[in-house]
This record gives C-alpha cells, structure tokens and sequence, in this order.
C-alpha cells in the first residue's frame, strides 16, 4: 500500500490534513505516524476511503504500478550492467589476442 498516496490526494482536492482528520476521526499525529510506519488499521483505511469516496483497492494500485516499474528498471539496469560486463570482456579478450599475435604472452 502506498501510504503517502493519502497526502497526495488531499492536496489534490484541496483538502486540509487536520479538516480530514477530524473528518474521519484521527488525529493529524496519529495520521503521520501511520504513513510514516506504514502500519493502519483496517477501519481507518475504510473511513479515509469513503471519505475521498474510492474504493480501498485505489490505495494499492499506486503501489502495484510503483512495483512493477522498479521491476522493469530492474531489468533494465540488469541487461545494461550485462552489456558492459560484455563489452569489459570483448575488450580484455581482445587485447589477450593482440598479445598472443605478437608472441608476448
């Protein structure tokens, strides 16, 4: 669950943290500590949800999108890293092929 998606949407609709909070019933401290330990009850989730009116799967899209693309950055960065490591290799075998031709190793 991204849990800082909460803030984000308030400041969107121009929602004030301590208007919402005493909308749905939580302070603005106890709001912060549960985004900051990622750690909410599942009542409160509910409320923030009707509230905003989104569904309580709205809070874990964000998430899967965020996973995802570390996923296929992942991957990416792999493949680069594999490239070099490659063309680090071509190189060394290379100059070991020069070295062999002229007879010094």
């Amino acid at each position: 669950m991204n849990y800082y998606k909460i803030k984000i949407e308030l400041e969107k609709r121009g929602i004030s943290v301590k208007d919402f909070c005493r909308q749905v019933d939580i302070t603005e401290q106890g709001l912060n500590q549960m985004i900051r330990n990622e750690s909410m009850k599942v009542d409160v989730l509910e409320r923030i949800s009707s509230a905003l009116n989104v569904p309580v799967s709205f809070w874990f899209e964000m998430a899967k999108n965020v996973s995802s693309e570390a996923s296929n950055n992942n991957n990416k960065m792999q493949k680069t890293v594999s490239a070099n490591r490659i063309d680090a290799i071509t190189d060394e075998l290379n100059k070991l092929l020069k070295g062999l031709s002229k007879g010094e190793i």
